[in-house]
Parts: C-alpha cells; sequence; structure tokens
C-alpha cells in the first residue's frame, strides 16, 4: 500500500532575472523550502500543509517578491497575492492584494480548508477575498498580523526608490528594465497515494497600482492541482497579467495528463497557449514560468517539469527518501527571452526503486 507520508515537493523561486551572486543564497533557500515541506508531509500526511510550509518559508526570506520583501506598489505599500489548490477534492482559496499579513499562503489555505465550514443561514463561505476585507478575515481567524511597514524589506524600498525617481522622470527608458523582477514562489506536493496540491505567492509587479490582483490568487491561473490515476499539479510565475489571459496553471496541468511525452507536451503547449496565444498577441514579450509535477499512484512514478519564457528561473526539489534537496538555476538566452520556452525536468519514484532522484 502507498504510504501517505511518502512523497515529492517543488517549488520555485520565480521566474524573472535572478543575480548571478546570489545563487547560493537562493540554492539554500529553495533547499530549505522543500526541506520544510517534507518534514510537513511526514508528521502531517497532508501535502496541502506541505506545500504551505513550504511557501511559508519563501515568504518570510527578503530574497523573495512574497511577504515580508515583495514589491511595493506606486505608493509604496507591500499588497500580497495567494493561493492554494487542494487536489484531493478540488477546493480552492486565495487573497488578492492583502495587507499587513506576515504570510498570506496561510490565508490562502485557511479559505481553502473554509470551503466546507457550514456557515449557515444559506450563505456560500469566501473563496477569495481581497484588499481589507481579506486582511480583516485573517485577523478573525487568528493568522499573524503585523503593521504593514513591517513587511517592507530595505531591497524593495531601494528597488521600489530607484524606479519610482525614473518613471517620475521618463517611464519609456525603464519599462523593459521593470518587467523583469517578477518573480512570484510556488510549490507543488505529492504523496505516494497520488494526493497533490500546489501553492503560489507573490509580491506582484514593481511599481504596481495599488488595488491590482495577479494571477497568484486567480483560479487556475497562479495554482493548480488535480487527483486521478495521473494526478498533477502547478505553479507559476511571470508576468500576472499574460498568466490571467492564458490560465497558465491549469492549462499546463491538462497538457500532461495524458501525455506520452509530457515534456514535448509542456513546450507545445507553452508555444501555442501562452508564446503564440491569441490573448497576446500585441505584445512583444510573453513572461512566464510554471513548474509541474504529474505522477500515477499506480505506477510509483512522476515527472517534474520546469519550464519559462524569463531569463532566468529557480527551482529546487526534493524526494521524501532523500537527505537532502536538489537546485537548479535554468536560464535562457537573452535572445530569447519572451519569445521562447525552455522546458527542462527530471522523474521520480516513490516506491521500489534502487535509483531515487
Amino acid at each position: 500500500m502507498n504510504n501517505p507520508t511518502e512523497g515529492f515537493i517543488a517549488v520555485h523561486l520565480g521566474a524573472g532575472q535572478h543575480s548571478s551572486t546570489l545563487k547560493e543564497k537562493y540554492f539554500k533557500l529553495s533547499q530549505e523550502a522543500c526541506q520544510k515541506g517534507i518534514e510537513s508531509l511526514k508528521s502531517s500526511s497532508s501535502v496541502l500543509e506541505a506545500a504551505v510550509s513550504a511557501v511559508t518559508v519563501l515568504e518570510d526570506s527578503p530574497l523573495t517578491n512574497a511577504g515580508y520583501g515583495s514589491n511595493l506598489t506606486y505608493d509604496g505599500n507591500v499588497e500580497c497575492d495567494a493561493s492554494v489548490m487542494d487536489g484531493s477534492n478540488l477546493q480552492y482559496g486565495a487573497v488578492g492584494a492583502i495587507t499587513g499579513v506576515k504570510n498570506p499562503i496561510q490565508v490562502a489555505k485557511c479559505l481553502c480548508q473554509y470551503q466546507t465550514v457550514n456557515i449557515g443561514h444559506g450563505r456560500v463561505p469566501p473563496s477569495l477575498l481581497t484588499g481589507s476585507g481579506a486582511s480583516a478575515w485573517a485577523k478573525e481567524m487568528g493568522i499573524q498580523c503585523v503593521p504593514a511597514e513591517n513587511l517592507i524589506s530595505a531591497k524593495a524600498e531601494k528597488i521600489y526608490k530607484h524606479y519610482k525617481r525614473k518613471v517620475e522622470g521618463d517611464c519609456s527608458k525603464v519599462t523593459l528594465q521593470i518587467k523583469k523582477r517578477m518573480d512570484t514562489v510556488g510549490a507543488v506536493c505529492i504523496d505516494g497515494c497520488g494526493n497533490v496540491a500546489a501553492a503560489c505567492s507573490s509580491g506582484g509587479i514593481i511599481l504596481k497600482f495599488p488595488g491590482r490582483v495577479g494571477q497568484a490568487a486567480i483560479w487556475g491561473c497562479g495554482s493548480w492541482a488535480s487527483k486521478g490515476n495521473i494526478s498533477v499539479g502547478s505553479s507559476t510565475s511571470g508576468c500576472g497579467e499574460h498568466l490571467i489571459r492564458t490560465s497558465l496553471a491549469r492549462t499546463i496541468a491538462d497538457c500532461i495528463v495524458d501525455a506520452d511525452c509530457p515534456t514535448t507536451s509542456v513546450h507545445n503547449t507553452m508555444t501555442s497557449d501562452f508564446i503564440n496565444s491569441k490573448f497576446l498577441q500585441n505584445l512583444n514579450e510573453k513572461l512566464c514560468g510554471v513548474i509541474a509535477i504529474r505522477y500515477s499512484a499506480e505506477d510509483n512514478i512522476g515527472d517534474f517539469l520546469w519550464s519559462h519564457s524569463t531569463n532566468s528561473m529557480i527551482i529546487g526539489y526534493m524526494n521524501s527518501r532523500n537527505k537532502s534537496a536538489k537546485s537548479h538555476m535554468s536560464t535562457l538566452p537573452i535572445a530569447d527571452v519572451g519569445k521562447k520556452p525552455i522546458v527542462e525536468g527530471v522523474m521520480f519514484k516513490l516506491k521500489n526503486t534502487k535509483k531515487i532522484e
């Protein structure tokens, strides 16, 4: 019988343009997130808890654009988006433009689990809350809230001031530069029984309009998870507006369910349904990143895939049978950024194997 505490977790630190000088710090962070996720899976037997635990580690780091250290809005505040999806019951929870919450992914998880609560009088539990309403609900649920200014890191404030000055002087000179820091974070976890969950968290694009909500909060765009004979899960990153128009998380998950070759399927789908999408036809650059897991509980074999059209993407992954996680910085030539996708991946096994990733 397959073991629900045996599993595989993958994380991403976003698709964007990452500094090579910070590469080792990115790797260490991704490994810490994977380790925390696997520890959570073993103690709770819950893939949802595992995915959220991993993303919480990423939100707490100033290296990422999620939670503490998020990009600032045009008026200098932190507003975050996050979502989770539980593939075993297809429940979903999300927050958009939430302020004053240390870990938005925890609020999204609580909303996801709240879907089964009978709140009486025929009222429907919310699956997506935004702005002050989301913050008030988080406080009511006992989730840690902090003064909004406590979420602003020195790095984020420096970047904000740099681009704010340039935009107010001549925005035409910095449009491309601003686009490239869009590194949303996320995780996908699957156990030996095929239960799968996905999570996504983001501080949004630099100098975004206050109240703007990106793909990390939108159903089918930021995260996706579905359990079946073949279980799939995905989490995205990149320009939220591009990802929303193409429902990329669900699009990628759907394309690998019945694929003979998942790698080829992801490449073809990224090309036809994202780069060449009719919904993005007027854009010079189409910027995205995605991680995806495909797993057969019957065969105990899975594929972990990642793809992006940005300059770089940081990913990490770990099998519960391993002592440590692996990390990788995937890169795309500058000439191909926004125009061609790169697809990479590894296979993994969760049972009865001599060689395990």
